[in-house]
């Protein structure tokens, strides 16, 4: 393992919840829909979320059978 790569599956997985926590659930939330945005614009933060999380998965996949 080379030095100073301290980056794993469990330490990115757990800023992609809390970045989903800060953007959906925080009063964050209330701030951004303040302005009413078209009706698909929560459906375009759940494919961009989902998004990210298929590409951490590909990216992190140890490819082992």
């Amino acid at each position: 393992m080379p030095a100073g790569s301290d980056y794993s599956a469990a330490s990115e997985s757990v800023a992609v919840a809390l970045l989903a926590l800060f953007l959906l659930v925080s009063p964050f939330a209330y701030w951004w829909m303040a302005r009413p945005p078209p009706w698909y614009f929560i459906y375009l933060l759940w494919l961009g979320l989902i998004g990210l999380i298929a590409v951490l998965n590909h990216r992190l996949a140890r490819h082992e059978l």
